[in-house]
């Protein structure tokens, strides 16, 4: 009889055990998919941060807020780099065309690996003249990665979606 009673209270710990473990792993779970979609959406800022203002406002300064020391862009068949896109904005800057850009985007992928996420997403922009507007569109990725806290890009690349005719 004694032998039953331990048997019974065995399992009954061991059921008890394997919920409490069930619960635990599920509220762990539930976490980390919470962190995942702060995180996601931090990086999602953070391109929306590059484009209104670097290929927006051309604030060239402001580079290193958004993009790691290595960072590349891969543009048309071409390879950027921060130095790149600085002389770029200085070159915008002194253009005597007046144009304001409007940026939107559609994030369709998204993965995350430890402290590096990946996006894929269609980039548009509105660019706006004095004298009307007119509308392109790239299909884009990047690579995120956290640094000191900070998530920064450290890949884009851009393909220019022809306009449909």
């Amino acid at each position: 009889m004694q032998n039953k009673k331990i048997v019974i209270i065995s399992v009954i710990c061991l059921v008890a055990l394997f919920f409490v473990g069930g619960y635990i792993y599920k509220n762990k779970q539930n976490e980390q998919i919470a962190d995942d979609t702060k995180d996601f959406k931090a990086v999602e800022q953070v391109v929306q941060g590059v484009f209104d203002d670097i290929w927006s406002d051309k604030k060239a300064e402001l580079l290193m807020k958004y993009h790691t020391d290595d960072f590349i862009l891969l543009e048309h068949g071409e390879v950027w780099t921060n130095d790149t896109i600085a002389k770029w904005c200085e070159g915008a800057k002194k253009s005597n065309q007046v144009v304001k850009r409007i940026n939107s985007f559609d994030f369709f992928k998204t993965k995350r690996e430890g402290n590096r996420i990946w996006m894929a997403y269609h980039n548009y922009a509105l660019f706006k003249y004095d004298d009307g507007e007119s509308n392109a569109e790239w299909l884009e990725s990047i690579v995120a990665i956290k640094q000191d806290s900070i998530w920064k890009l450290e890949l884009m690349h851009s393909t220019r979606v022809n306009k449909k005719q």
